[in-house]
């Protein structure tokens, strides 16, 4: 009997490794497609560079100012992610209080590496950036002051916080644009 239970649990042991050995091998049944997914495209460069700057569009311009009139607030000095109100008035249509809000989005952090690259390529005017960047929301919303808190959109303004190197997208960080220091 004690035979026999030995000869079964070589034999056990012998599928199980055997079944293991198969599985990271990545032996497939025959017939049987192994598609490998082909890794992602890089993302696209940064365009422009410290010698041509690419002013963002004009829609942005108010927002921009705004910003840079607010000495550029980061996630250092008010938290990551801060709704500002640029402006209060009545609506002389309607008599409803309104107020303009822009949106700080926080930090933003570089996972693809893209503008700290580009800060350290020799395209901007550092060369050996490590510091953090943050993220401005481009948009200033007319809202009642009733009303509920505005979705926002795909434009936004990139800056490094320790050199004032910006940068801006229209496509929510799909691209971006090389436009100076502020």
């Amino acid at each position: 009997m004690k035979k026999l239970v030995v000869r079964a649990r070589g034999a056990m042991a012998l599928v199980l490794a055997a079944s293991g050995l198969a599985l990271g091998l990545g032996v497939a049944v025959p017939g049987a497609a192994s598609a490998q997914t082909p890794p992602p495209p890089p993302p696209p460069p940064v365009q422009g560079n410290s010698h041509h700057v690419q002013m963002p569009p004009n829609h942005m311009s108010r927002a921009i100012d705004f910003w840079h009139d607010m000495h550029w607030p980061n996630w250092r000095n008010i938290g990551d992610r801060e709704w500002f109100e640029g402006n209060r008035y009545q609506d002389p249509r309607t008599g409803r209080d309104v107020h303009e809000l822009v949106f700080t989005g926080g930090r933003y952090y570089d996972r693809d590496g893209r503008l700290m690259s580009f800060m350290n390529s020799g395209q901007g005017p550092s060369s050996s950036y490590t510091g953090t960047f943050q993220e401005y929301n481009t948009t200033i919303y007319n809202q009642p002051v009733d009303d509920s808190v505005p979705r926002r959109n795909v434009y936004r303004i990139v800056r490094a916080i320790g050199t004032g190197d910006m940068f801006w997208t229209d496509d929510h960080y799909a691209s971006f644009h090389y436009m100076g220091r502020g």
